[in-house]
Formats: structure tokens, sequence, C-alpha cells
């Protein structure tokens, strides 16, 4: 169910949900831009930055997070955890690529049943289908979609699955706004501009003049390349050519490298690079 029905069918005013003080935040994920944005979403929903622990900076982060996390929720035994999870982490030093929900299907297991109930773990992806969507909450607990990141959508998301999650917290809904951390600019969207971008497209870059043959030994790692591009791309503030950007390149998803890759990967770059201009000049 979409998540703006779900809300009403929950009849859940997000205005009035206060998190309650014993929350931490924790996330994983591979990308720097999605790090940085992560923290600003636990704030907006209501977590003090001296309660979030963010993760995936380094392939042990990544690799060792799961243990990190049964470790710190056992030295928590009267807090509740909400963790986001990228469910494509690329382990860049290994050229490997782990399942955020494996790795939190592994947690759970290892957790006892007591702790398990006090986590809440949403799997964070671009890839949103019905199906993937399916394995996502069977290994995990829910699911959230990438998109541009504002306060009162993230609220609005959130707190409808956190009650679902945790139904003893709706005495927490009062007449009173969220509890947030005051920063200077938390109204509106982060924002992301396009040069925080240009590493992942220069390695696309370098990928795109390979050899076919070549090209179909390192599809796997630029496959999650672009994967990693269409999630930033889907958290900016939406626009005609991002969009068509990220239709073009979900329809390069496969188990091989498309035919004429590198013509369809300049026109991906065109419309970024239009895109760029015009952020530039002020039309957007």
């Amino acid at each position: 169910m979409p998540y703006h029905e779900m809300l009403a069918t929950a009849n859940i005013h997000h205005e009035g949900f206060e998190m309650p003080k014993n929350v931490w935040g924790i996330a994983l994920d591979d990308s720097k831009i999605q790090r940085k944005l992560l923290v600003r979403f636990f704030m907006y929903v209501g977590i003090p930055e001296n309660h979030i622990h963010i993760f995936g900076a380094s392939a042990s982060e990544i690799k060792g997070f799961d243990s990190w996390a049964v470790s710190f929720i056992d030295n928590h035994p009267n807090d509740y955890f909400l963790m986001i999870i990228d469910e494509n982490l690329d382990v860049q030093e290994e050229n490997t690529t782990i399942s955020g929900s494996l790795a939190v299907s592994d947690m759970r297991r290892r957790l006892l049943s007591d702790q398990e109930r006090r986590v809440l773990a949403l799997i964070r992806s671009a890839n949103d289908s019905a199906s993937d969507v399916a394995i996502y909450r069977a290994r995990a607990h829910g699911f959230l979609p990438k998109a541009p990141i504002k306060k009162e959508a993230v609220r609005e998301v959130l707190v409808p699955i956190w009650l679902k999650r945790f139904p003893r917290f709706e005495n927490n809904m009062k007449k009173k706004t969220m509890r947030t951390t005051p920063i200077e600019d938390m109204e509106g969207e982060v924002v992301i501009a396009m040069e925080d971008l240009t590493p992942c497209i220069e390695d696309i870059d370098h990928f795109a003049t390979l050899y076919d043959e070549n090209l179909e030994d390192k599809w796997n790692i630029i496959w999650e390349k672009l994967h990693a591009l269409k999630g930033d791309l889907l958290i900016m503030p939406s626009h005609a050519t991002l969009i068509e950007a990220i239709r073009l390149i979900t329809s390069l998803r496969g188990p091989v490298p498309p035919n004429k890759f590198y013509e369809k990967w300049q026109s991906i770059k065109s419309l970024l690079q239009s895109y760029q201009i015009a952020s530039l000049e002020g039309k957007l």
C-alpha cells in the first residue's frame, strides 16, 4: 500500500507525534551523500544528533555492522532502535556488494526475542518493484523508497510505520509537533549539488570506454555504480530531466551490458549536464 494511503487508513496525524527519548537512529549506507542525508532524516523525526550512528564509510563498517548492532542493542536494554539500511552496499576495497537486507536478517537471528522486539529496521533502496519490496519485508520490518528528504514527508512516511511496529507509543500523540533537534537549516529539502555526483559519473565514464568483452567482465561493478547514481538522483528535487535520466538508468538493468551501452550512457550524461547548466543559470 502506498505510504499516503497507509497514513489515511491509520488516521494518524504525524504532526502530533513525539518520538520517545530512548530511541537511537542507526543507518548503514556506502554513499557519502546518503550518509549525510540520513543524519538529517533522523533529526527530522526527532532523534538528537548524539543518538545517531551512521556507518558505511569502509569495508569494516559494512561487513562488521551486524555484530556491532547486536552488541550495541545488548548494551542498551531499555532503548529502541530505528535502523535505515541501504540494500546494495558496495565494498569498494573488495569490488563486492553486500545485501543490506541480508545483514539485517542475520542481525535479527542473533538477537534475543525481547531485543528484536525493540528494533524497527527499514531497507532503503532505489529498487522498489513488488518482488524487491517483498524480499525487504521478509528480511527486515519494512521498506523506504529513496526520495527527496523533506521534514513533513519524512514524518508522514515514518510515523505510521513506527506505530504499526510499536503501538504502545500511540500515547505519544500530543497536540504539539514532534520533538525535533533545532538546527538552522532544518526546513525544506536537503540540496545535493551535481558536483557531489562527479566521482561516480567519472567512474562510469571510465568503464563506458571499455571494449565489449571487458565491459561484460566489469558489468556488475558498473551496474552498482549506475544504481548508486540513480539513488542519488532520486533524492534530488524532482525535475523532468532527472526523471528521464532515472528512467534510462533503470532500463539498463540486467545480467549483461545492454547493446550500445556507451551511447546510452552518453544520453544519460547529457541529461545530467543539461540539468547542471539549467541549475547554474537559475532556470530550474
